[in-house]
Formats: structure tokens, sequence, C-alpha cells
């Protein structure tokens, strides 16, 4: 009898028998996992146009889905990773590898934006901010509908938006601020309803923010700012709930304010400003407690500050309303709010006394250009404490003076310091750290004071001051002298211009006790921060205005289009000016426009490298200073002058008489000469034609190269 083996498995080695099988076919085939072959000859066509190189972490020569491609957070976390992609290796049974996100972050790439690609369907991110782009924006960058995150920031691209971005409905964040795009923002962007970021701002388009805006309700940031916006605020922004940061400044936007912002509850970080028309109060603010910054300078707001409790904005940093119509008394709930670090409330019509307390949050506080008065507060001298109060009504007193702050009684509305004028002339160096003497023998003074936030400073001669107002935004440590070592070619001061005084707001030079009359004030400008190469620094846009004795003399003045472009090149502007009060006010002023972030954040607002102020009538009568300098220019102008003409006059009697004394030696030679040899004969013209029988052909010898030769009788 044959006997029966049978073989029995246990139920446990057949699981694990089958995971060592599932694993080794996933090792396998992740093994085999490749990038598809467009994608990969895409890349390597885009790269080559733009002269990239890919980094050691990844071969594009071989295969691109590898490495610290196929790593989801090596772009995040690795910035040297640059040019980079991402990929996912999970398509057909993971196999198949597709480039998901393309890196190419500011490397001055100089170029166009490649139709290849389009062959990059699979992308979710594509990110080429900080190049130097150039032509329209293609397009076929709407077929790329599986972005979510696109942004072409600080790039060169120009003509209009495509409408074509509407396809793109799953974007979350786009970016295409600083570049040259004209038009306006196309309606198509209602399409865009999972957007959360919009960053529109410095790009160039114009006209109404379309309508259909308002269907965008998942937008939580809207930057819009320096563009050629138009029209009323649209009151439907106030529908959009979910913003948490807007910023609307640098536009040619009409007030008011519309109350349905009041709904903006979640905004942390607002900013309007340079608003015309009407007048807007201040009671959309009240509901908005969650705001760390608010800033509405510039925006046409009348109100009395008293009409928002402050005290209820517990997470309040930052608070800017400088430059509107509000009155009312500065109280102290305001000034004790913690944890408020920046007050700025200068240019408005506020009144009254100041109270004695201030919270230990406050580091910054600008009350210049109002109306209060009494005394000095004891805390005008904290330490760590910057504080403006220029042009107000305080009183000066013996028992002020121990607290003044040095020269501020010389930058009061009815200052003592007019009351003696004695000099018609000064001239400033701004940054720099020693006198100067200019090509005009003018002497410009160094003015490298420190002038942080909310400062002044004048001279101990009280002969001129300057005063800064205002804080760079969203940074810590913005430059507020600026410096180059670059020579300028085009000026005899090249020195004058290898500094500059820069300010995110306001800036004030002042003439203090001067004579009465008309002068010269020339202005000195040079862009020494934004080159003019082809790269994504040279986007940067500088935009202030310019006035003197409070008139406008120059709006949306951008000192590189002054020359054509040109960065290191010296621009000078001059104004006739009158001075009727011994005073005179030289403000340049930011009005929201110009780039904020180029190349850092920061540094934006008016540039001044030197300035020189002096009268016409020249007298210099009483002036220590340049003026005299300049009488003493003015006399070795006519001295030089008189020598010059007399060494000219002696050089043509010199020369007179050398002539005459040739012309007689050649006569004396002419005359010896006919003596021996007789004199020769001479014929007037129409002897020689009669000669010549009228110049017949009968009487032609030949031809040369001056004509025919004739034969003549002399009868």
């Amino acid at each position: 009898m044959r006997r029966r083996h049978e073989l029995l498995v246990s139920p446990s080695c057949c699981l694990i028998g089958l995971v060592l099988l599932l694993l080794a076919l996933s090792a396998r085939a992740q093994r085999q996992a490749q990038t598809g072959p467009s994608e990969v000859a895409a890349l390597n066509t885009i790269f080559s146009r733009w002269g990239l190189r890919a980094s050691t972490a990844w071969n594009i020569s071989g295969e691109p889905c590898s490495g610290a491609a196929i790593n989801e957070t090596a772009m995040d976390s690795d910035n040297e990773f640059n040019p980079a992609i991402n990929c996912v290796c999970s398509y057909n049974i993971s196999t198949v590898c597709h480039i998901t996100r393309l890196r190419v972050y500011a490397l001055d790439v100089v170029g166009q934006i490649p139709a290849e690609l389009l062959n990059l369907t699979y992308l979710t991110v594509l990110d080429l901010s900080q190049n130097y782009l150039t032509g329209s924006l293609p397009a076929f960058l709407g077929k790329l509908t599986r972005l979510q995150y696109l942004s072409l920031s600080i790039n060169a691209l120009t003509g209009v938006l495509p409408s074509e971005l509407g396809n793109l409905k799953n974007l979350i964040s786009l970016g295409v601020s600083t570049n040259k795009f004209v038009g306006p923002l196309p309606e198509v962007v209602e399409n865009l309803t999972k957007l959360e970021q919009l960053y529109i701002d410095s790009c160039g388009l114009s006209g109404e923010l379309p309508s259909s805006f308002s269907k965008l309700k998942n937008l939580k940031s809207l930057w819009a700012s320096d563009n050629g916006f138009t029209g009323k605020i649209p009151d439907y922004i106030g529908s959009l709930s979910n913003l948490q940061d807007l910023r609307l400044h640098g536009n040619n936007f009409d007030g008011p304010i519309p109350a349905s912002f009041s709904n903006l509850i979640n905004l942390t970080n607002l900013r309007i400003g340079d608003l015309t028309g009407e007048l807007s109060s201040l009671a959309f603010v009240v509901n908005m407690t969650s705001l760390y910054t608010l800033d509405l300078r510039n925006s046409r707001i009348s109100d009395n500050l008293a009409s928002v409790d402050f005290s209820k904005f517990v997470n309040l940093n930052y608070l800017d309303l400088s430059f509107n119509s509000i009155t009312g008394k500065v109280t102290p709930n305001l000034l004790n709010l913690n944890p408020l670090e920046f007050l700025f409330l200068g240019s408005n019509n506020l009144s009254g006394i100041l109270p004695d307390m201030i919270s230990p949050s406050l580091t910054t506080i600008d009350l210049s250009y109002n109306m209060l008065s009494g005394r000095y507060p004891s805390w005008v001298n904290m330490n760590n404490l910057h504080v403006n109060l220029v042009w107000n009504n305080f009183g000066i007193d013996n028992s002020n003076n121990s607290i003044l702050p040095s020269g501020l009684n010389c930058l009061q509305r009815d200052t003592p310091c007019f009351d003696s004028p004695s000099y018609s002339s000064f001239a400033v160096d701004s940054g720099g750290s020693r006198p100067i003497r200019g090509s005009d023998n003018s002497i410009y003074e160094p003015d490298d004071a420190s002038l942080p936030v909310a400062s002044y400073y004048v001279t101990n001669s009280t002969r001129w001051g300057v005063s800064n107002i205002g804080r760079f935004m969203d940074s810590s440590n913005g430059s507020y002298i600026i410096y180059t070592s670059r020579r300028f070619t085009n000026t005899l001061d090249s020195e004058l211009f290898q500094t500059a005084r820069m300010s995110p707001s306001s800036l004030r030079y002042y003439g203090i006790g001067l004579k009465n009359g008309m002068y010269s004030v020339v202005l000195q400008f040079a862009e020494i921060f934004f080159p003019d190469d082809q790269t994504w620094k040279s986007m940067g846009k500088r935009i202030f205005n310019i006035y003197i004795q409070g008139d406008l003399k120059e709006t949306d003045f951008d000192i590189k289009k002054q020359t054509n472009g040109k960065s290191y090149t010296a621009v000078q502007r001059q104004y006739t000016v009158e001075v009727t009060n011994n005073f005179i006010d030289i403000h340049l002023f930011w009005a929201g426009k110009g780039t904020c972030c180029i190349p850092d954040q920061g540094f934006y607002g008016p540039s001044i490298s030197a300035l020189s102020v002096s009268s016409y009538d020249g007298n210099g009568e009483g002036d220590p200073g340049s003026q005299r300098n300049s009488t003493t220019s003015r006399t070795g102008l006519v001295v030089g002058v008189v020598v010059c003409v007399a060494i000219l006059g002696f050089l043509a009697l010199a020369g007179a008489f050398v002539w005459r004394q040739k012309r007689r030696r050649l006569e004396v030679e002419m005359e010896e000469l006919f003596s021996i040899v007789g004199r020769p004969n001479v014929f007037s013209y129409g002897e020689i034609k009669s000669a010549a029988d009228s110049f017949s052909d009968s009487n032609i010898l030949g031809r040369g190269g001056y004509g025919p030769v004739y034969k003549a009788r002399q009868t």
C-alpha cells in the first residue's frame, strides 16, 4: 500500500511570504520607475535655453527624477537645491515618474518663458520668481491646469495678463508682482475660486478692479499696492471676510474707505493710503481688534482720535495714521497700549498736552506737525525711545530746558531762532561724514547723524536741520544712509553722490534763520541701490514727491527715469523759491509708490545725495559760510577773465607784428629779384581774350586736365 505524503503550511507563513513578495515587486517597480521622455526632453531644453545647470543633488543628464528630486522635503528645506524639481513616481503601478514641482528662483535667468514648459503637464508648483524673464506671459500657461502655486514675481514680463489664466481653477497662490504688465486685471479672475493668496503689487496693472473679484471668497492675502488702479475702492472687498492681509496703498483710488470694511474682522495687516476724493472716518476700524498692523497713512481721514477705543486692540504693534486730518487729544489709553511699539500720528490736527506716562513697549512716537502744546513730558528723553515732536506749539521756559531735546526749540511753529536772520545759504552732503568743497565752491556740510524711525537733527550753529519719519515695512534693520564706492562720470562732484539719505515716509531739510528773499534751491540725486543691468535687482523702483515751502514741485519723481534707466548717474533739480519767514522747508514725501522689497525688504521711499540753498541777492553780508565762498569764487572768476583777455590781446598784437615784418621782408626780396630778371609781363583778361581770337576753336593747341590750351598773339 502506497503511503501519501502531505505538506502542511501554516497561515502565518503564507502571510509573511505574500508581504515579502509584494515588497520585492514594489522594490523592483521602484527601481524601474522612470520620468516620461517628453518631460525629460522639455526639462533639458528649458535649462539649455536659460543656460542653467542642475544642482549636484540630482542628475539632469541621466534620470531627472532621482536623488533629491524624489525627496518631498528637499526643495523646501535646502536653498542650495536650486534650480530644482520634485517628482512623484507613483504613476502606473510606480513605474512612471512625473515632474510636479519646478523652481528656478533668483538665478537672474534672462530670456522668455519657453514653450517646452507646456510638456510639464503634471506641475502643481511653478516658481520662476526673481529672474529677468522678458516678453509676454504666454497663454499656454492656462493649460497647466494642475497648478496650485504659480509665482512669476520680480521679472521683466510685459503685455497684458492673458485671460487663459482663468483656466487655472486649482490655483491657491498667484504671484505676478513687480513686472511691466499693462491693462486691467482680467475678469476671468472670478474662476480662481480656490485662490487664497494674490500678489499683484508693483506689476503695472491699471483701471478699476473687476466686480468679478467679489467671488474670491477664500482670499486671505491681497497685495495690490503701487499700481494704476482707479475709481472707488470697491465696496465688495468688505465681503471677502477671510482676508487677513490687505494692501491697497500707492494707487489712484478715490475715497472714502467703504463702510463694508468693518466686516473684515479677521484682518491682521491692513494698509490703505494715498487716496483722493471724499474724506473717510475711522468708524470701519472699530471692530478690527485682531489687527497687528494698521497703516492708514495719507488716506484723507477726518475724525477724532477718540472715536476708536484702541485699548481693545490687544495685538496692535504698528499704528500709522499720519498725514490725515485727525483731531482731538493724544489719549493715555493709546500711549499706554501694550504691545504697541510703533506709533505715527504726525501731520494731523491733534492738540492739547501729552500724557505723563507711556507704555514700556513703545519704541517710536511721531507727533510732528500737529498743534500740541504745554510742556515736554519727561519721557521724551527716555533711552531706546525715538520721538519726533517737530513743528508743534510746545512752550519753552527754564523749567523745560533740562529735558528739552537739542535743537527742538528751533523747529517749533513759533521759534526764537527766526528772530535774527544771519544766513543766506547752506549746503548739505546727505549721508556724508566730512565737509566737501563742491565744484560751485560751496562747502557741503556732513549729514551722517543717525536718524531712524522718528527723529531729527539740528546743527550746532542752528543753520540747518533735518527730520526723518517712518519705518521700513517688514524690515527690522532698514538702512537710512546708503553708500557706494562707484565713481560718477557725469559730474565734477562724484564724492557727493557716493552717499545718500533715505526715508521710508517723510524726509525734510530745513534752512533756519535765513534772510528773506529769493533763493535758488539745488537738489542732487543718484540711484545707487538699483543696478541698470539685466538682473532682478534692476527691477527696483524708487518714486516720491518733492515739496518746497509746501508747494508741490515734482509728482512721482523717479531718479532712474530722469537718466533713461541708468543707475550711478547724477541728477540735478533746481528751483526758485521765496523765503518770507526766515525759514525754508524742503520735503521729500513717499506717496506709496515704488517697489517695497528690492533688493531686500525696506528699500524704497525718497533718497537724496546733496542739496544747496543760496540767495539770489549774493551780497553775503553777515553770512560766514558758503555764501562767502561763493563771493570769493565770483571775484576769482572776474580776475581770471581779465587776465585771460590781457594775454589774448598781447598774443594778437605780437602775431600782427610778426606778420607785418614777414610781409616787408618778402617785398624787399621781390624788388631785388625784379631788378635782376626784370618784372614779368602781366595781362588783363580782355587782352588775353583778344589775343586768342575770343578763344576760337582754330586757336586750340591741345587739351589738358584743366581744359583746352589756346594760342594767343600779342600785337
